[in-house]
């Protein structure tokens, strides 16, 4: 039987995300992007059925509440695949400087979202009789406190362990971690220009680009497409 995925992706504008869709667009999966936005390169892909694009703000709960991800899915897959990209590294700051808005979008957006995305897929899965597989994009953050960024460090540190919970109460759910390193993205460029007294640790971020240990995305992309069996 051949096999038929239905591969979720979000976060998918820019970065990491933006190579995982261009990559499964190429190969002719017919990925599904979730997010506020979609990169205009892949817009064209939109428009000839080949990769399909449903918009949702993770910093808005109702928002996701409201996603009909049942509906975006084929009517028949072997496997329901969530690559689980998005998130935000901001507020950036002391945990006595940053505002409660912000450490709540944080939170809405790295950890809850993902969980509310799992719950409607589970739900779907069922309905199905199909598989569901989540691939969490994570973070050595996640494990590790960083001053000026605990914001980022707890709510990634908490999708870890929702999914985790998943996982324990369901069997039949695989959940991965995948830690793709220190890439050269926007959100680098972010904390590298951030200021000395938000972020402690901002030397840290600018030696990965003057050591040249910045990854090439895509090149991580491909790397994570081919071990996780989706190329």
């Amino acid at each position: 039987m051949e096999q038929q995925r239905a591969i979720i992706i979000t976060g998918a504008s820019r970065g990491l995300g933006f190579e995982l869709l261009d990559l499964l667009v190429e190969a002719g999966a017919g990925p599904i992007a979730l997010g506020r936005r979609l990169d205009p390169r892949h817009e064209a892909a939109v428009a000839n059925n080949t990769c399909l694009f449903v918009a949702a703000d993770f910093s808005v709960l109702e928002s996701l509440e409201q996603i009909d991800l049942a509906g975006a899915l084929p009517q028949a897959t072997n496997e329901i695949v969530l690559i689980s990209n998005a998130g935000v590294v901001e507020p950036i700051g002391t945990l006595g400087t940053i505002d409660s808005a912000s450490l709540a979008t944080a939170f809405a957006v790295n950890a809850i979202a993902p969980a509310i995305l799992a719950r409607k897929l589970l739900a779907a899965a069922s309905a199905q009789k199909t598989r569901l597989r989540i691939l969490n994009i994570s973070t050595g953050a996640a494990r590790r406190p960083l001053p000026g960024l605990a914001a980022y460090c707890a709510s990634k540190a908490a999708a870890a362990m929702i999914l985790d919970c998943l996982g324990t109460e369901r069997s039949d759910i695989t959940i991965e971690h995948i830690d793709p390193g220190v890439l050269d993205t926007d959100m680098q460029t972010t904390l590298r220009s951030a200021d000395d007294q938000a972020l402690p640790v901002r030397h840290l971020f600018a030696s990965f680009e003057s050591e040249a240990k910045l990854r090439n995305p895509r090149d991580v992309a491909c790397e994570i497409l081919a071990r996780a069996g989706l190329l």
